[in-house]
C-alpha cells in the first residue's frame, strides 16, 4: 500500500460538498469507515492544528492532527504511530458544469510504512473506498 487514491465526479456544486465533508464529526452519520469523530482540540468547524479522534472499525482509536485546511477546497490531516505517519487528503476541484470532482487519497511513510500497508492495506482501501462513495450518497440525497 503506502499511498491510495480515487476519485469521483459528484452531481453537486463544490459548496455542497464542502459542506458535508468538512463536518468531520457527522463523518460517521454517512460512511461505514468511522465509528466515530470527535474534534478533541481546536475549533469547529476545524483549522490547521486542530486535533481529531478517529475511531474505526478494527483499526485502532487515532488521534488525527489537522494540517492543511482550505474551506471549500482542500482538507489533510496526519497521524502518527510507531514507525508510521498517515496523511489522509480530502480535495474538492469544480467541473466546468458546476458538479465536482472528489479525490480521498492516503499517504503513509516511515520506516514501517511498508509493514503496516502489507497488515491493513486493504482495510485501508476499502474504507478509502467506503468514504467517497457515502460522501458521494450523502451529497446528491441532499440535493
Amino acid at each position: 500500500m503506502p499511498n491510495y487514491s480515487t476519485s469521483a465526479e459528484i452531481d453537486a456544486t463544490p459548496e455542497e460538498v464542502w459542506a458535508v465533508l468538512s463536518d468531520v464529526e457527522h463523518m460517521p452519520d454517512w460512511t461505514p469507515s468511522m465509528r466515530s469523530v470527535e474534534i478533541i482540540d481546536g475549533p469547529n468547524p476545524p483549522d490547521v492544528g486542530t486535533q481529531v479522534r478517529i475511531e474505526q472499525p478494527e483499526l485502532p482509536l487515532a488521534v488525527w492532527l489537522m494540517d492543511e485546511w482550505d474551506p471549500p477546497r482542500h482538507f489533510a490531516w496526519i497521524t502518527e504511530a510507531p514507525g508510521v505517519t498517515t496523511q489522509a487528503e480530502h480535495l474538492v476541484e469544480p467541473l466546468p458544469d458546476g458538479r465536482s470532482k472528489v479525490t480521498l487519497a492516503i499517504t503513509q511513510t516511515g520506516s514501517l510504512a511498508w509493514l503496516v500497508g502489507g497488515l491493513v492495506g486493504k482495510r485501508t482501501r476499502e474504507y478509502v473506498d467506503a468514504e467517497l462513495a457515502g460522501l458521494e450518497a450523502r451529497v446528491t440525497q441532499r440535493g
